[in-house]
């Protein structure tokens, strides 16, 4: 009987095994983000920037460096909302693989550098990355972005 029970172990196992390693790749995620930007109170601004959109990844590529690589898209939006003339940029934080490694990169895949209260629309893919953040930031003085605020995922 215990020879019967091994043997019915097994084969489950065995089972179960195969079907994990021939599961079909996984389907695209897609999630909604949303940020409030930072408050300039010195520049009058309760909240200066506003971004959202939709977030699709996938695993894509297989593991790379011992991470997974995922591939997907944006459809984004980033709004500037006080009027002390810098601006607003999306910016993005992530691990994208070069090759032979991940490298940390940054990306700011939207500026709204027109004046305040405008809206810029845009949509764009990506491959090969890993671990990205989101964030609506402010367009300081010297043109960079500062003062960020991280995206809520939903």
């Amino acid at each position: 009987m215990r020879f019967i029970k091994r043997t019915a172990m097994v084969a489950c196992a065995t089972a179960a095994a195969v079907m994990a390693f021939s599961a079909p790749a996984s389907a695209a995620t897609t999630l909604n983000f949303y940020a409030n930007g930072p408050a300039d109170s010195g520049r009058g601004c309760d909240m200066t920037t506003k971004a959202g959109g939709t977030y699709t990844y996938y695993a894509n590529g297989g593991v790379k460096g011992g991470y997974q690589a995922f591939a997907g898209g944006f459809d984004a939006w980033e709004r500037d909302l006080c009027p002390d003339g810098y601006g607003a940029a999306l910016h993005l934080t992530y691990y994208k693989w070069n090759g032979s490694s991940w490298v940390y990169s940054t990306a700011n895949p939207i500026k709204v550098t027109t004046g305040a209260y405008d809206t810029v629309n845009h949509s764009w893919t990506f491959k090969d990355v890993r671990d990205v953040n989101i964030y609506s930031c402010r367009i300081n003085g010297a043109g960079a972005v500062s003062s960020c605020t991280k995206a809520t995922l939903f």
